[in-house]
């Protein structure tokens, strides 16, 4: 039976290993950088609560049909409604950079019209429609097509409708990795798909669907802290071992294998691909790696002494006003948090914020 070495150990370095030795493959051997397995999957616990998660990485099983990870979930009973809540903690409440409370009236009016106006978006590639202008973004029809919408307002009224369709643009891109919707193709919008089926979450943490996948891999071929400097591939008899494949490693160490499956995130393949390989991958593979674009998306976790939220609040939806802040793009390190969207509670005293693209550099800086 072949021998397989597996760089990699996120999900999928660990399916494939899984799926392999429930074949019959069994010298198969996952290196992982770090010291730890999972990848993008990375639970926590918060206050000391072995019950109480935050996902410092994949939060949500999105639609349930024709997906893997929803059924392992599912048969090993780890679901809840991502917003089954509807009890005590339901309400949404929007607020201004001045601590202004904006009415529920207000809001779903803007809903409405930013609905309409994102299936619009979606149209132009479901259709076959050409956009407006050449090379059009999603930011700027949203834009151009929301002023036409708010023209019949005071200016007042108008601002606070601006602020909160603005706030929808932050969620979006968000959900686009983008650093704004301005980045985002106004031909392409409508080619995401999603899984269809609600959204759940994994109140015992995402990580239990990874040890589940697990259970069949021995321990002993899962070597973590193993940096890979260098794959050799395609040597035919070169090695005495007659492998096709040696993986070299950040110590020295060398694996040798028939076949060699390369798991590592599409951040890494951009970064190491031109040196990763011996031979060099053909120019149509490089080609392919260096043409895919990755965009950046992160997390804000706090926890508190005590819960902040009133009883019946669940998500905290901030509502920015850049007339306020006229330095901000020249200091960007003293107003990233400005990119967080809302803060949303996932545990009595820890709520949880997103942003995404440039501003999660600085912040991390």
């Amino acid at each position: 039976m072949a021998s397989v070495v597996i760089v990699g150990g996120g999900i999928a370095g660990i399916a494939a290993a899984d799926l392999l030795i429930r074949s019959g493959f069994h010298d198969v051997k996952i290196l992982e950088a770090t010291d730890r397995t999972g990848g993008r999957i990375w639970s926590v616990d918060v206050d000391d609560n072995i019950d109480g998660k935050a996902e410092l990485g994949a939060n949500y099983i999105h639609g349930i049909e024709r997906n893997p990870i929803y059924k392992i979930a599912d048969e090993n009973d780890l679901l809840e409604l991502r917003n089954k809540e509807k009890g005590l903690r339901h309400r949404h409440v929007y607020v201004t950079d001045q601590g202004d409370i904006v009415s529920k009236q207000i809001v779903q009016e803007v809903d409405w019209a930013y609905g309409m106006l994102m299936q619009q978006c979606e149209e132009f590639f479901h259709l076959d429609i050409a956009t407006p202008c050449k090379n059009d973004s999603v930011g700027a029809f949203m834009e151009r097509e929301y002023d036409r919408k708010v023209g019949k307002y005071s200016a007042e009224e108008k601002h606070i409708r601006q602020l909160i369709f603005n706030q929808r643009l932050a969620y979006e891109a968000v959900i686009s990795g983008s650093d704004s919707m301005y980045d985002v193709s106004l031909g392409e919008l409508g080619s995401y798909e999603e899984l269809p089926g609600i959204h759940y979450t994994i109140p015992p943490g995402f990580e239990m669907v990874l040890e589940i996948i697990k259970r069949n891999i021995p321990p002993e071929d899962i070597v973590l802290n193993k940096p890979v400097t260098c794959i050799c591939w395609n040597q035919g008899d070169k090695y005495e071992s007659h492998h096709q494949v040696c993986v070299e490693c950040e110590d020295g160490e060398k694996f040798y294998a028939d076949h060699v499956i390369v798991t590592v995130s599409l951040g890494c393949l951009k970064y190491n691909a031109k040196r990763f390989f011996s031979p060099p991958l053909p120019k149509c593979k490089l080609d392919a790696i260096e043409s895919l674009d990755i965009g950046t998306v992160g997390k804000v976790i706090l926890e508190f002494d005590e819960a902040i939220f009133p009883p019946d609040v669940r998500r905290l939806e901030l509502l920015w006003d850049k007339d306020h802040y006229d330095d901000c793009d020249k200091e960007m390190s003293k107003c990233w948090f400005r990119k967080i969207y809302s803060f949303e509670m996932i545990q009595e005293n820890v709520v949880l914020g997103w942003l995404s693209g440039k501003n999660v550099c600085i912040w991390r800086q």
